[in-house]
This record gives structure tokens, C-alpha cells and sequence, in this order.
């Protein structure tokens, strides 16, 4: 019952606050019909990127994590509030059917139906697996343990906490203060840190994660939408039989779902993906495909762009190291939708969009050879 009674925080910052500032980016992308999934993870890291910001500089200057909280609060209000006022005014000048998608059983097979429900009894069992099931892993003294102290102590990236005492301010983990979300879902619950990261983290992080796979999905088979649900069906497999090391991205994605480098694995390098293959379908030449509207290409790929930003953010707020990850991704890929599809403008884009994987990995770069 303590769970449940705290749930509104959950919602709060997870669900609602998701929801509401996603409208802002979705409306950057493409003025046609959003997925709910769309606009929630447009807002989600749209949160976590903005997040980081405020974060890295209270982490360099050992402030407080009630500033830090205070922060981030008005800053998700505000655009929340944005983005709930496009939403009506979207509304009221055509209608809800018109601006939203939302999912419908109209027009599919039995077996497509039938598909839809065998993955969502394989995601109900991971999640309540995720939730009934302790796993320990040995990093959770560092990343726990640091959102634990921040919480008590309410000073940020202050003492080490594997023993208690002052510490030097490690950069490779200062400039990715992942914990520090966490930290601020258990002050906001008033639950601990661990009961936040192993029982309740992990179950939106699941969810948001397959919802980034679904959304890959309806772009892979724009033209086939019936294979969609045995695509899921298969990601869900995959992630359940794929525990065969310590250090596949499934055993992280299941038993370490919480840590920073699992938020990088599962989430950031997947909608960096999406973003990527929806840059090089919108720019191919050739027929309108479903994300045409009536915008020329340039001023429909900047939004992504703008995304594409965002979640380096969120890459940066999650893993330092794994910064580099993402710019070979995102370099390649852009480089070669450039070439293929005969726009160099996009180079440009690219660039703009890695400035916050340059400008992280050389603060950590010159604080870690200075």
C-alpha cells in the first residue's frame, strides 16, 4: 500500500509530464496524426535531455538536490502547460480523431490481433518479473548508492558512497548524473532510492523501450503493417532469451534497467536509431510516404533534428563513454542518407544535432588529462 500511495509522483513525473511536453517536438516533426507513443517518448527525453543541463551544473558547483528539484519542477511545468495549450488549440481546430492516433482493433486479422496478444502477455510477465524478482548487481553500490545520498544528505556527487567520507569529484560520472533522477523520484515519493530504482523505474523504462521498438517497426513495414505485431513478438523474445552473459544488452535491459548504461543500450541508442531511419525516409526521393504533409523536406527534417538533439542529451545525462557510441552511429548514418539521397544538408544537421556529444566528451577529455 506505501507503493500505491505514492503512485501520483510516478504519474506525475513519468506519465503526465511525458505526455504534456511532448506535444512541443511532436509538432516540430510533422503536423499529422501523433501516436500516443510518439508524443510520450518525444517528451520523455525531451525531459531527460533538458534534465541534464540543470544537473551537470549543480553536480560541478556540489549544490543541493532540493535546487536541483526546484529547477526542474518549474521547467517541466512550464512546458507542460505549453504543450497542454497546443494540444487544445489543436483540438479545437479539427478534432481529436484528427490529431491523435489512437489504437484500434478496426481492420486487423485474427491472427495480427491474436499476435498483439501474445506480446503483451510476454510484456506483462517481464514487467511483473521486473517488479517480484530481486536482482543484485554489483554496480548498484555506486548508482544507488549515490542517488541514496543525495537524498539524505540532500549535496550532490559530494561523498563517495562506498564509504561515506568527502570525495574528489569523479568527471566521468559527474558529467552523466543519471542517479540524480532517480534521487529525485524518491524525495518526490518520500521512497527509497532502491525501491525506486529496482521496483518502479524499471517498469516505464521497459514500457518506453518497447515503445521505441514499435515505432521502428512501423517504419520498417510502412507497406506490410501485419508484420508489426510478429516484430514485437520477436523483440520480446529476444530480450527473454538473450541473458546468456552478464554483459548482452538484454541482461542489462532486464536486471539492470535502472543504471545509466542500460538507459543508453535500451533506449537512447534505439530512438537514435528511429530518428535516424526517419531522416532517410523523409529525405529518399521517390512517392509520398505516410510522414508527407505539406511542408517542404527541409522544414519537416529539422524537427527531427531537434529530437535527434535531445536524445544526445539524454545519452550524455546517462553514459559519458558511451558518447561515442552515438556520434560513429549518427555520423555514418547521416553521411550516408546524405549521399544516397543526394542531401548534403543534412550533414549539417548531423552536426548540430552531436554538439552535445562533442562538447561532454571534451569536458571529460580535458579534465581527465589535465
Amino acid at each position: 500500500m506505501s507503493l500505491l500511495h505514492h503512485l501520483d509522483t510516478f504519474i506525475l513525473w513519468l506519465v503526465l509530464f511525458p505526455l504534456l511536453i511532448g506535444m512541443l517536438p511532436c509538432h516540430l516533426i510533422a503536423k499529422q496524426k501523433k501516436t500516443p507513443c510518439q508524443v510520450y517518448l518525444c517528451g520523455f527525453f525531451t525531459m531527460l535531455g533538458i534534465f541534464q543541463i540543470p544537473a551537470v551544473i549543480i553536480v560541478l558547483q556540489r549544490g543541493h538536490l532540493s535546487s536541483l528539484i526546484r529547477i526542474m519542477f518549474w521547467i517541466a511545468l512550464v512546458l507542460s502547460f505549453l504543450g497542454f495549450v497546443l494540444a487544445v488549440v489543436r483540438i479545437t481546430k479539427t478534432t481529436a480523431e484528427e490529431s491523435f492516433e489512437l489504437p484500434s482493433v478496426r481492420g486487423k486479422s485474427r491472427s495480427e490481433v491474436g499476435l498483439w496478444i501474445v506480446f503483451y502477455i510476454l510484456l506483462a510477465l517481464q514487467l511483473v518479473a521486473s517488479v517480484l524478482v530481486m536482482t543484485a548487481d554489483g554496480d548498484d553500490a555506486y548508482y544507488v548508492g549515490q542517488a541514496l545520498v543525495a537524498d539524505v544528505t540532500d549535496l550532490v556527487y559530494y561523498f563517495d558512497p562506498y564509504t561515506g567520507a568527502y570525495s574528489v569529484l569523479d568527471y566521468r560520472h559527474a558529467l552523466a548524473p543519471f542517479p540524480l533522477f532517480i534521487a529525485l523520484l524518491a524525495r518526490k515519493s518520500r521512497l527509497h532510492a532502491a525501491v525506486v530504482a529496482h521496483t518502479v523505474l524499471p517498469s516505464f523504462l521497459i514500457v518506453a523501450s518497447y515503445m521505441i521498438y514499435m515505432q521502428i517497426g512501423r517504419l520498417l513495414f510502412q507497406k506490410d503493417k501485419k508484420r508489426l505485431p510478429m516484430f514485437m513478438v520477436l523483440i520480446c523474445l529476444l530480450n527473454d532469451f538473450g541473458i546468456y552473459s552478464r554483459y548482452t544488452r538484454e541482461t542489462f535491459f532486464l536486471t539492470r534497467t535502472w543504471q545509466g548504461k542500460s538507459v543508453l543500450a535500451n533506449l537512447v541508442i534505439p530512438m537514435a536509431f528511429l530518428i535516424l531511419l526517419a531522416v532517410v525516409r523523409r529525405t529518399e526521393p521517390g512517392p509520398e510516404n505516410e510522414y508527407e504533409d505539406t511542408e517542404g523536406t527541409e522544414k519537416r527534417t529539422y524537427g527531427l533534428f531537434v529530437m535527434l538533439f535531445l536524445v544526445n542529451m539524454t545519452g550524455a545525462l546517462s553514459s559519458s563513454l558511451g558518447l561515442l557510441l552515438l556520434i560513429v552511429l549518427e555520423t555514418l548514418f547521416i553521411l550516408l542518407a546524405a549521399v544516397r539521397n543526394r542531401r548534403p544538408m543534412l550533414i549539417l544537421g548531423g552536426i548540430l544535432a552531436m554538439i552535445p556529444c562533442y562538447y561532454f566528451m571534451a569536458m571529460y577529455a580535458m579534465e581527465r588529462f589535465s
